[in-house]
């Protein structure tokens, strides 16, 4: 009894002993999956024929269903295998298709077979395809399968006047065949946002390419996407339409609980019944400001924005790889009446319309930052933006990492603002500096290069400190401006951002005795230039930067006592 418990022990010991090592040396030589199909397309003319392909299993496997003008052999078994279809000749004059189903255990895989009649034939799988109203970028497409015998292009047709808005992506190359034997094509289409409240209707169609081929059967595909939600002019509106902007944006976190009262929406404020600016008794509880960032975009700004009536501040901050984008903004908000203040940060942004005057009237603050604009465009000026006081166009660099701005045509892209500018004469930036109005100015960290611009009294409109102007600042504080006829340039500026560009030359006069020279905290972000070459190869800096502020304070000798007891609180600080 005792010996046969002990046989019977060590069968029990050898066979665990086995599995393991079978289970191990599986995991570590397994070169297939559990269960797959080599193919999932099998394309016939209309004779007929035989293809095959390869099952892979770990165990048993049957083909459960199958066309009946069509046979597998062999239809079921262990293991690998390879079976073969023989599909019969079909009496039909255009497409027909099945599918076979394989089923191991659990698991199941599908081949599709499509087989065309005897004519020549553009046979879409699907004539009709719905699409929704919106999308976020890299959802808004829908992918077909076409079964053709012939070489073909697309054509795309629609039902009303807005066209355009579906396209064959540019990457999908429809590759010309050599053979007359049936092939699946598959089309990618891409497809725009619908921001209208009515349904939209194209037609795709398929057009023979050889003239021989002209008769051949085709079927169009009807493409019905949805209407968009109606916007109306209310509170519930502009929720809505922050909501449908938030998504064509493709914002890559959810920051708004729907479920939750707008105002206590992140990035939002709404007017309120005791604002001082507010437009008129119906804009209280509509929106005041919007936020939207870290989203991932090619688009300019989303229509739905248009519709918030009483906007007066619109942010966009930190589009997806911004030096990568290239980004055009249209016109869709420069209807806004009430708009005060717009901050586009990092958003890939190439240039603006010429739409943009429009806001002239209200516009206070444009931040342009860390955008791919090479030129400053030619309408924004204080002709037509007498309001603005605040004008950011720092960071503009889509590259970086160059410090050699001989090599800058290397980079096909551009590089990002490089102006060149000189002391006298027309350039891009000498009537920024002339914008009377600005309290703060910058374009710091981008590839400026040349001399400051320099101004003379009587010229260009400049004129020069008045002693209205000296009385008005304090007295006598900086009455020698007044005396050495210095051009008054940028006199209510604040902040003035130039460091880190590739400047050269002269510092001019009108700003290193500009009464709020000091506040600009100048050694930090007005002297300090690039390490590096410019385009004539000069390396960057000013000639006559000053290495203390003494000569500041022999002009202006009441400036002493307010800036150096400043210092030194900053540094006890």
């Amino acid at each position: 009894m005792k010996s046969t418990f002990k046989i019977i022990l060590g069968l029990f010991v050898g066979v665990f002993a086995f599995i393991g090592c079978s289970d191990s040396d599986d995991n570590t030589n397994l070169s297939y999956p559990l269960f797959s199909l080599s193919k999932d397309n099998i394309t016939m003319g209309a004779e007929g024929g035989k293809e095959s392909f390869v099952v892979q299993a770990m165990g048993g496997w049957s083909v459960v269903s199958a066309p009946d003008w069509l046979s597998v052999s062999p239809a079921n078994g262990v293991g690998m295998a390879t079976c073969e279809v023989s599909v019969q000749s079909t009496p039909q004059f255009i497409l027909r298709s099945g599918n076979i189903r394989v089923r191991s255990g659990a698991m199941e895989s599908i081949i599709s077979v499509e087989q065309l009649g005897y004519d020549k034939a553009i046979v879409p799988k699907k004539e009709e395809i719905e699409i929704e109203s919106l999308g976020k970028r890299g959802e808004r497409f829908f992918e077909v399968d076409v079964v053709t015998n012939v070489n073909f292009d697309v054509n795309v047709a629609y039902d009303g006047a807005d066209e355009g808005w579906v396209v064959l992506d540019a990457d999908n190359k429809i590759e010309p065949s050599q053979s007359a034997r049936p092939r699946t094509v598959k089309l990618r289409f891409e497809w725009s946002a619908n921001v209208e409240p009515e349904e939209r209707i194209a037609r795709i169609q398929f057009v023979p390419t050889a003239d021989e081929d002209k008769s051949a059967v085709t079927k169009e595909i009807v493409v019905l996407q949805k209407p968009s939600v109606k916007i109306e002019d209310s509170r519930a509106g502009d929720s809505i339409a922050m909501i449908l902007a938030y998504e064509l944006l493709g914002c890559d976190s959810e920051i708004w609980d729907t479920s939750e009262r707008m105002n206590n929406w992140d990035g939002v404020t709404l007017w309120e019944v005791n604002d001082k600016d507010l437009p008129c008794d119906e804009a209280v509880g509509r929106v005041r400001s919007v936020l939207y960032r870290f989203f991932d975009t090619e688009e300019s700004i989303p229509e739905q924005i248009s519709h918030l009536k009483y906007l007066e501040s619109f942010t966009l901050f930190s589009n997806n790889n911004a030096f990568l984008k290239n980004v055009e903004l249209g016109s869709e908000i420069c209807d806004l009446k009430y708009l005060k203040e717009l901050v586009f940060f990092s958003c890939g942004i190439v240039t603006l319309s010429e739409d943009f005057v429009k806001l002239g009237e209200t516009l206070e603050v444009l931040d342009l930052n860390a955008n791919n604009i090479e030129e400053v465009p030619s309408f924004l000026n204080k002709e037509n933006f007498p309001h603005l006081r605040v004008l950011d166009l720092g960071g503009m660099r889509r590259r970086s990492s160059v410090k050699d701005l001989t090599k800058k045509d290397e980079y096909p892209d551009g590089i990002g603002l490089n102006i060149k500018s000189g002391a006298t004469g027309p350039s891009q930036l000498r009537n920024l500096f002339l914008w009377d109005n600005l309290e703060y100015l910058g374009f710091s960290v981008s590839y400026l290069e040349g001399q400051l611009p320099d101004f003379e009294v009587g010229k260009d409109g400049v004129v020069a400190y008045t002693q209205a102007d000296v009385d008005a600042f304090g007295g006598d504080t900086i009455q020698w401006l007044a005396d050495n006829n210095i051009p008054k340039i940028l006199p209510k500026i604040k902040t003035l951002r130039l460091n880190l560009n590739f400047f050269t030359g002269d510092l001019p006069d009108w700003l290193l005795y500009h009464p709020n020279f000091m506040e600009w905290i100048p050694q930090s972000l007005v002297f300090p230039q690039e390490e590096g070459v410019d385009s004539e190869g000069n390396k960057p800096g000013f000639d006559n930067e000053p290495t203390d502020f003494e000569y500041y304070y022999a002009a202006f000798p009441l400036m002493r006592a307010k800036y150096e007891i400043k210092e030194e609180i900053e540094e006890e600080d």
